[in-house]
């Protein structure tokens, strides 16, 4: 570049009578541009696969979802990402099955997508080829035994079934999971009976019953074991697949996490408008740093109900709420949202971490109901009345109107304090709607 500076500047100031000094500003644009930079041909091709790409996922969702996760099954936390994606698309991602999934993604219809077999930690291509080949052969498979009967163990191991079961993947079979985790070693030994018999060529003299060409008086059984527990059984999942697929530990706090969260993670995050966002869910992968005044700070992962969210913790806010901030503890933070990126759910600065258990205490100040005047009779009044005393509290009671010139009104109850407990909550919203009732602070 150097040498074609030279004759750059040279050849403008003989050619075209350019200055030197103006040549030499020429081509640094020319350097500047050469570091990054794209010719319209370039352009052009990035905007028409742009497009493409975008007309895609509108007209082709689950078929373009499909291929994404495909593209990204050695990446979980990009599957993650996207199934959460797939969610705000309102496509439903089954569950691995080995007698319904593929080895890939793929679209089972335009709401749904069947889980690829290779998103599985532990679980190869070369073992889901022997898996796909023997299904495709023998049918569907009724139970573990008939499983490690018919397909070739060459490549398929203790690991890859302990992965499978702990997935879910071979929930079709026979038995809880508990069971099949407990008879993998006695599977494997008659999966390798059933095949050096065959591959020997013998045959049972006396025309025993058998299917599947396996002899079934000598199929063993599943020992007696009572199911792994719900918080094991989503463990083991998060272990192998990277997130809960069966359910969700917070589902016991699912209450508390959607009364006092106010973002959805359906919708577009909407960073730079200075409104607070407020999200409940469990800390996971915490990292520990120092700022440049060697004062901690923490990045850490909020898994909500809903989707995913990137926590920053300043010095200022990590000092204040450092005891809280652990892997597995269930808050709600409240913060500012960053603009999102690569598929992000979203992305959030916190200024306040406080525990699930105090939420309902902190954020609980008033109860509000939207209410429509011309609509209420005076019965109606005096049931809302009757419903208030009997849920007496320490929270104000607020009411939202139109006028008859269509200026929105609040109306704050003086004379009465209500309880923000769940119970009372449901009986107004039975009453008034769901979305004309919500607590606020």
């Amino acid at each position: 570049m150097d040498e074609l500076k030279v004759k750059f500047i040279e050849g403008a100031e003989k050619k075209h009578n350019i200055p030197k000094m103006k040549g030499k500003e020429i081509y640094e644009l020319i350097e500047k541009f050469a570091q990054y930079g794209f010719n319209k041909s370039h352009s052009t091709a990035y905007a028409y696969v742009a497009y493409q790409t975008a007309w895609l996922k509108t007209n082709y969702p689950a078929e373009f979802m499909s291929a994404n996760l495909t593209s990204e099954m050695s990446n979980i936390d990009r599957v993650v990402i996207l199934i959460n994606e797939c969610r705000k698309l309102k496509i439903d991602v089954d569950p691995p099955d080995v007698n319904v999934s593929d080895i890939n993604f793929r679209p089972v219809d335009k709401k749904t997508i069947s889980f690829g077999l290779n998103a599985i930690k532990n679980v190869g291509s070369k073992a889901l080829e022997q898996i796909i080949a023997s299904r495709d052969k023998h049918g569907q498979f009724d139970s573990l035994f008939d499983f490690t009967a018919n397909v070739s163990l060459k490549s398929v191991n203790r690991k890859v079934l302990e992965s499978l079961n702990m997935a879910g993947a071979l929930d079709g079979l026979e038995g809880n999971r508990a069971q099949k985790n407990g008879a993998i070693e006695t599977a494997l030994k008659y999966g390798q009976t059933i095949q050096e018999n065959e591959a020997r060529n013998q045959v049972d003299l006396f025309g025993g019953g058998s299917a599947n060409g396996q002899d079934m008086s000598m199929v063993p059984q599943l020992p007696k074991a009572e199911e792994w527990s719900e918080s094991q059984l989503l463990e083991n999942e998060k272990e192998v697949l990277g997130m809960y697929l069966s359910g969700h530990p917070l589902l016991k706090y699912a209450e508390d996490l959607e009364e006092f969260s106010n973002f959805d993670f359906t919708e577009k995050v909407k960073g730079g408008n200075g409104e607070k966002v407020r999200v409940g869910g469990s800390i996971t992968e915490v990292k520990m740093h120092f700022d440049r005044k060697n004062n901690q700070m923490a990045f850490f992962k909020l898994d909500c109900l809903g989707g995913q969210a990137e926590i920053l913790a300043f010095s200022d806010t990590f000092a204040k709420y450092k005891e809280l901030i652990k892997n597995d503890s269930v808050v709600f933070i409240a913060g500012k949202p960053t603009d999102d990126t690569d598929f992000s759910d979203l992305k959030l600065i916190a200024d306040e971490i406080v525990t699930v258990e105090k939420a309902r205490d902190i954020y609980s100040k008033n109860v509000n109901i939207r209410l429509e005047p011309n609509q209420m009779s005076p019965t109606d009044v005096d049931a809302l009345l009757t419903m208030a005393k009997d849920h007496e509290g320490g929270c104000g009671l607020m009411f939202h109107m139109t006028s008859e010139r269509g200026k929105q009104q609040r109306i704050y109850a003086h004379n009465v304090k209500v309880s923000a407990h769940s119970s009372f909550l449901k009986k107004l919203r039975d009453t008034y709607g769901k979305q004309n009732v919500w607590v606020s602070d």
